[in-house]
């Protein structure tokens, strides 16, 4: 185990050289290499209860795409003795896209349902994983309200069981995913499985959240894809103390609803609060060439400036 150990930490050393060293790598090799280091950073310390949960560890740490990403994690859970899986992202980071948001095994009519009573809203264990990462039980939720019973009956006559296990965490990125294992087995037979395979569960969801937002991640914005028009746009928008001035400013750039929906599409996004999020952040501002009325020239008498 000792040898394991530092051989992890010399592959580390020898990744994080290439990843910072190299300053000319694609940031797609710089993710991809920094997936292998975590995986090899936390796989193989941590010996999981059977031979089975750690063959499942490997595929998850190598899968690439949805189809097995869902076989591994159906492997996954029936060998923790629960019936159903989900993964699911809670809170994308700034500049992240997912297509689609959740992976699970739950049936269509299920999900049908789920979408059409915009359950996600009522849903206990999607409300306790956006509060905070770490793991928790169902049990532990509150089940008072009428409205979560409702929920549970209705998910319980489209064959889900309302005990389960879910864990939530955030990335590097800022993206919260969450992980969960639900069970139509009684309350006290999902405890008796998490007692026994806590650390595994644990384990397993934090390596099925890297998979699928590996798997189905949208491309990281790297350069500015916007034109002229559209940045300076939104940068109008991002600096005026006024909405309304801000607005009428922006509609000289032509028409408002064709430049959101083009700036919407470009960065992926749902509204041009995240754009603008993603402009000021990554710097794009600072490329706009300056405008007349940005120009003071000492040529020319300046106004309302300070008498010394």
């Amino acid at each position: 185990m000792n040898w394991v150990y530092g051989m992890q930490h010399w592959v580390k050393n020898v990744f994080e050289d290439l990843l910072w060293a190299a300053s000319g790598n694609s940031e797609e090799i710089h993710t991809t290499v920094s997936r292998i280091v975590r995986a090899i950073e936390g796989r193989d310390v941590y010996l999981f209860r059977t031979e089975e949960l750690e063959s499942i560890a490997d595929g998850l740490v190598e899968c690439v795409d949805l189809n097995d990403l869902s076989s591994w994690m159906w492997k996954a859970t029936t060998s923790l003795h629960f019936q159903n899986f989900a993964i699911f992202v809670l809170k994308p980071g700034p500049g992240t896209s997912f297509h689609p948001k959740i992976c699970t095994s739950y049936n269509t009519d299920w999900i049908d349902r789920y979408v059409e009573k915009t359950y996600q809203f009522v849903d206990p264990v999607m409300r306790r994983a956006a509060e905070a990462d770490g793991c928790f039980a169902y049990s532990e939720l509150d089940q008072t309200s009428p409205l979560v019973e409702k929920f549970w009956q209705d998910a319980e006559r489209h064959r889900i069981g309302r005990n389960g296990h879910c864990c939530a965490f955030t990335r590097p990125d800022g993206t919260r995913i969450g992980v969960a294992f639900s069970s139509r087995e009684s309350q006290e037979k999902v405890q008796e499985i998490v007692r026994k395979f806590s650390s595994d569960l644990f384990s397993i969801s934090q390596l099925a959240g890297e998979a699928f937002c590996y798997a189905v991640a949208g491309p990281t914005i790297q350069d500015c894809c916007l034109s002229e028009l559209e940045l300076r746009c939104l940068y109008i928008l991002a600096t005026s103390s006024s909405p309304e001035d801000a607005s009428k400013v922006a509609s000289f750039f032509g028409p408002k609803d064709s430049l959101e929906i083009s700036i919407r599409r470009k960065l992926r996004v749902q509204n041009v609060f995240q754009a603008i999020a993603i402009a000021a952040s990554k710097g794009w501002f600072n490329s706009l060439p300056y405008e007349t009325g940005e120009i003071v020239s000492s040529l020319t008498p300046l106004q309302n400036t300070p008498k010394g």
